[in-house]
């Protein structure tokens, strides 16, 4: 029964290796393949092609969402903490929960000051 427990995580990972490799490999061999001239062509639900599809964006939205996703993991990390808040049985957590806060805190003042969160 030991050997078992030895060969067990051995046989699980070379399962695991397979078994992605077969899902890597699946969608090549039943997939359809076509060689006509539209093949390389973008497909935009049907409607002509206007222009290129390079872009410039404004930096400006993505440093909005990356604001916007560290207040949003943020809540995520909170919440959990205050539904247990009552089974906590030191100061400890509480003092690590506040100390996460007025960093957060602090962050979101720094972002008022540089204007992040002004739209144009």
């Amino acid at each position: 029964m030991e050997q078992l427990y030895n060969i067990l995580p051995f046989s699980m990972g070379i399962g695991t290796l397979a078994f992605g490799a077969f899902l890597v490999l699946l969608p090549y061999l039943i997939s359809p393949r076509s060689k006509g001239r539209f093949r390389g062509d973008t497909y935009e639900s049907g409607e002509p092609i206007i222009g290129e599809a390079w872009v410039q964006v404004r930096a400006h939205y993505y440093i909005y969402a990356l604001v916007f996703m560290a207040f949003d993991v943020e809540t995520a990390f909170i919440v959990p903490c205050v539904v247990i808040l009552r089974s906590w049985d030191s100061w400890l957590p509480v003092i690590e929960v506040g100390a996460f806060l007025i960093i957060l805190s602090l962050s979101l003042v720094y972002a008022l000051k540089k204007k992040v969160l002004e739209w144009e």
